[in-house]
């Protein structure tokens, strides 16, 4: 493959994408960027401002699964913590990894999205597409940015750089990972795309070994149907899971016609019903006492059928109460990818993201860290949740030039750490 100088070309691509190069924050510049997308909402009258795309037979099928699967693996550690991730972002993140990918990496990848190379790239385009809502009641959007190290500029493919930003929708941008500077920049990136409920700078202090990262972030905000009547919001007790109780707020709402469902399986059950939001709705999973979360995540069969709407319907009064909450989770999705089978990313040997390295390189390239923060608030109007994934790409520089530290005269040093000199010596004599 031919080797590309990385600025150059990059820039080309940002005017042919119709986006502004140069832009910069914290010493990081953006190089490239994908052209906007129409925004749908809806009006007043009910109807729509945009066009929503028709999905591939099959596809939301195997979005699902992921999703479903997803929740179990990255749920299931929580033990007696809240625990939050967004199973979407982790989608989008993977399909973008799948495609940088080769060989077994890329198939392992492909297995755990239930989905072709070719078909992934055209409806997750579509499914992105849908997901770029905003209007008076609410807002869903969801953003991508891949970012390149200065350190390995040589050795990546820019050509392949570029044309996997664009076919998932990414920013590119170009910093020096390893300063704290560009942390700073990442962090701006999430606060900016998840309407600032995310991106403290020290979460994204990065390895110097870093030689890309890929993010994704998804913001939603949106309005109950039937917003709760704040008047009706009561303090009550909330019995926690290690046996304590806590006195909080609950939002209180009974209706005398709704749907909910019941799901059985032997000493396990619960409780199912959803409320409608303008632009989706919130489901609620209710254990029977003696049973709790980790018992229906544990259960495989358990969480898909209640997310396939595979149980026992039935309709009557629902009485509601809901406490009010807010609340930020740091999960690391690693672990959850290994057991959906994806494990020769992570593995220095067996990894294959050639797609993304020049001919000449010669350096491998592994995934070095797959994490997700997350924050959700409910109250009496709707919910607002942002999420954002972050996955590392980790390699060894390509050598530029050659600098001998045979230290065998007289020399300067000094010990550095958070951004000051602790110690500076000289050895002039042994």
């Amino acid at each position: 493959m031919k080797r590309f100088r990385l600025l150059p070309l990059l820039l080309a691509a940002a005017m042919l994408l119709g986006c502004t190069p140069g832009v910069s924050t914290g010493g990081a510049v953006r190089i490239a960027a994908p052209a906007a997308e129409a925004v749908r909402g809806m009006k007043k009258d009910g109807s729509s401002t945009g066009e929503r795309e028709t999905l591939a037979e099959g596809y939301r099928e195997a979005l699902s699964a992921f999703c479903v699967r997803t929740a179990r693996e990255g749920l299931g550690t929580a033990g007696q913590e809240n625990a939050l991730i967004s199973p979407v972002s982790l989608y989008f993140a993977v399909a973008a990894l799948a495609g940088a990918a080769e060989g077994e990496t890329r198939a392992e990848l492909l297995r755990a999205l239930g989905m072709e190379q070719a078909l992934l790239e055209s409806e997750t385009a579509k499914l992105r597409t849908n997901m770029n809502i905003e209007d008076a009641m609410g807002k869903l959007a969801v953003a991508g940015s891949l970012w390149l190290a200065d350190a390995f500029a040589g050795a990546l493919d820019t050509e392949a750089a570029e044309a996997l930003a664009d076919a998932y929708g990414m920013e590119i941008w170009r910093a020096d990972l390893a300063d704290t500077a560009a942390a700073e920049a990442l962090a701006d990136w999430v606060q900016e795309h998840t309407n600032g409920l995310l991106g403290d700078a020290a979460a994204f202090e990065l390895d110097p070994e870093t030689a890309l990262t890929l993010l994704n972030a998804v913001y939603y905000k949106d309005e109950w149907i039937n917003r709760f009547n704040a008047e009706k919001t009561e303090a009550a007790v909330f019995h926690n899971a290690d046996g304590s109780e806590t006195t909080c707020d609950f939002l209180n709402a009974t209706y005398g016609v709704h749907g909910f469902s019941r799901y059985e399986n032997g000493a396990l059950g619960c409780t199912i019903s959803s409320l409608q939001l303008k632009h989706g709705a919130m489901t609620f999973i209710l254990p029977d006492v003696g049973c709790t979360p980790e018992d229906i995540l544990a259960d495989e069969a358990a969480l898909a059928a209640i997310a396939s709407g595979n149980c026992e319907s039935g309709v009557g009064e629902v009485v509601w109460q809901i406490p009010k909450f807010d609340y930020a989770a740091d999960t690391d999705l690693a672990p959850a990818l290994r057991a959906m089978g994806v494990t020769a990313a992570f593995d220095p040997e067996l990894a294959d993201f050639t797609a993304l390295l020049s001919a000449e390189a010669g350096l491998p390239l592994w995934v070095s860290g797959v994490r997700q923060q997350a924050r959700i608030s409910v109250n009496e109007d709707g919910v607002e949740a942002a999420g954002y994934t972050q996955i590392n790409f980790a390699g060894s520089p390509m050598p530029d030039g050659r600098a001998d530290m045979i230290l065998d005269r007289p020399f300067l040093y000094y010990i550095s750490a958070e951004g000051g000199m602790l110690f500076a010596g000289i050895v002039n004599r042994m």
